[in-house]
């Protein structure tokens, strides 16, 4: 993995210097490929691959492709596709996705995903390595969510080593969120109302849920030296109930 970490690194700098290179020829198929998917011309780009062998990996409806580059890869016969889409908030083009495309005989033979910028969740992953760099400090991140679906993903980095990491979803009309800092109070001190109540999580460590919190849902814990905030909200909207049970599961996937 680390291997085609670098790759990809390499691939944009190659192309941020010098732009798309001089191999990609017309009718290369890689190119006629390329074309195709920013057309949205999926009928077109069928006929590029080997159809026997090839499947194009899914492309999500509300993803419509602008430009493309093509790059060369360190294997022969490979080429790597990078297909930009256009932003709406930030009024931009970026990054969609990135695919290796291996072509033999006139044909696509292979094509293998290394990047998907479209799914909410590669921002998450960034963002936590980015803090992790930073600070130098491990942070723990969920497995489990309280919905199957995550329509849209926000985070930030603060300068007093906090992050927050916010998922909505639209079916529930609603989000969870992680805010992670430093442990600085015991977490005892977080227990605002003689109805919260303790609870211990797979490992043994010791979290607090708040009952009678009208904004939300709430769970904290502490673990090597981090301490951890996790909320389902806003309450007040939202068009599902949830239960402690549902939170103790999240921090689960986390410790």
């Amino acid at each position: 993995m680390k291997k085609w970490i670098w790759t990809i690194a390499i691939i944009l700098g190659f192309t941020y210097l010098f732009g798309t290179p001089a191999f990609a020829k017309e009718n290369d198929p890689a190119v006629e490929f390329a074309k195709a998917i920013t057309r949205n011309d999926y009928k077109k780009a069928q006929s590029c691959i080997d159809q026997d062998y090839v499947r194009i990996p899914e492309i999500p409806e509300h993803v419509s492709a602008q430009s493309y580059q093509l790059v060369p890869s360190p294997i022969s016969g490979v080429q790597v596709l990078m297909v930009n889409l256009y932003d709406e908030k930030r009024k931009t083009e970026r990054l969609a996705y990135i695919w290796e495309l291996s072509v033999n005989y006139g044909r696509i033979t292979q094509i293998r995903v290394l990047y998907e910028g479209f799914n909410p969740l590669a921002e998450e992953a960034r963002l936590i390595r980015e803090y992790q760099y930073k600070f130098k400090r491990h942070l723990l991140a969920p497995t489990e969510l309280p919905f199957k679906k995550v329509t849209e993903f926000h985070g930030y980095i603060e300068e007093d080593s906090s992050i927050e990491l916010l998922y909505r979803n639209d079916e529930i009309n609603g989000f969870f969120k992680v805010k992670a800092s430093p442990v600085t109070v015991d977490l005892d001190r977080f227990k605002f109302d003689k109805d919260d109540v303790y609870y211990t999580l797979k490992d043994g460590t010791k979290a607090l849920y708040r009952v009678n919190y009208d904004l939300g849902y709430e769970l904290r814990f502490q673990k090597n030296g981090m301490q951890y905030m996790l909320g389902i909200g806003n309450k007040k909207y939202l068009k599902v109930k949830y239960k402690p049970e549902t939170l103790l599961k999240i921090a689960n996937s986390m410790v």
